[in-house]
């Protein structure tokens, strides 16, 4: 059974952000990020993945938020995984728990948090190439081989799970966790925060793009996001990893869903706030 976090209030504000690269030679423009964050008063703080690289940098990256009283929580992205002077298993599995521990985050792949009858759940949600375009012809081990001509992680992340095999022990995990949740009467509505975005229309189809239409492989878990659209109570769901700025509203078991994408930029950290 996942760990349960939780906080009381009547309505609450989540600021989450995703993708902060964190730069040392920009370290202004992330403390005058930190400093906007701070500014908004959360009563929660996310980071959805990708936030430093090698683990020194994702420690300082993490060391900007030390002064936030509210509970933060925080997810992997792949880059954070990325093998360097620690393999990407010892980071994954160990590592990098126990620095966002250290730092005063939640590692949210591991529970769920609630906030009176809001509940937050949350995964890295690896690729299992559910996202590909469909009109490319290739199979699972036609887009594992592909994969290092068009994406970086191929070449720096060397644990030794298959890239479907990992999707899915993540998938399973969080389906557990969001299945609790969903059955708790106290909790009234939920959000997502993922890694990867979850649903098709996230990730943009340019078929003319041959490299693009490849890539499109490794952006997404549609996968769980089908997991997410039937569960009950989801009411808002939000991702990084591609860069991109965006906000849908998807059909959900309990109503519409809404989904955003964070849309940071190199050096350009960008974060949005809801009101819950």
């Amino acid at each position: 059974m996942a760990e349960k976090s939780d906080f009381y209030g009547d309505s609450v504000r989540i600021v989450i952000t995703a993708d902060l690269h964190y730069r040392p030679s920009q370290r202004e423009a992330y403390l005058a990020f930190a400093r906007w964050v701070a500014a908004q008063q959360p009563d929660c703080f996310i980071v959805a993945g990708d936030t430093g690289h090698p683990l020194r940098l994702f420690e300082r990256a993490l060391q900007l938020f030390d002064g936030l009283a509210c509970p933060k929580l925080l997810l992997a992205g792949n880059h954070d995984v990325y093998r360097g002077e620690h393999d990407s298993r010892s980071l994954w599995e160990t590592l990098l728990p126990q620095a966002a521990r250290a730092e005063g985050f939640i590692w949210l792949e591991d529970t769920v948090v609630r906030f009176g009858a809001l509940g937050i759940a949350g995964t890295m949600g690896w690729y299992d190439y559910s996202s590909r375009s469909g009109h490319l012809p290739y199979d699972a081990e036609a887009l594992r081989l592909l994969k290092r001509a068009v994406n970086h992680d191929a070449d720096y992340i060397d644990w030794p799970w298959s890239d479907v095999a990992m999707a899915r022990f993540l998938t399973r995990r969080f389906s557990s966790r969001l299945a609790g949740l969903a059955a708790d009467p106290e909790v009234a509505q939920i959000l997502v925060a993922t890694h990867v975005p979850i649903f098709p229309e996230c990730v943009p189809e340019y078929p003319s793009s041959e490299i693009w239409s490849l890539l499109r492989a490794y952006m997404g878990n549609f996968t769980a996001g089908e997991i997410v659209r039937s569960t009950a109570k989801v009411t808002h769901v939000v991702s990084g990893h591609i860069h991109r700025r965006g906000r849908w509203t998807i059909a959900g078991k309990s109503g519409p869903i809404d989904v955003q994408l964070v849309g940071s930029q190199a050096g350009a950290p960008r974060a949005l706030t809801l009101d819950l």
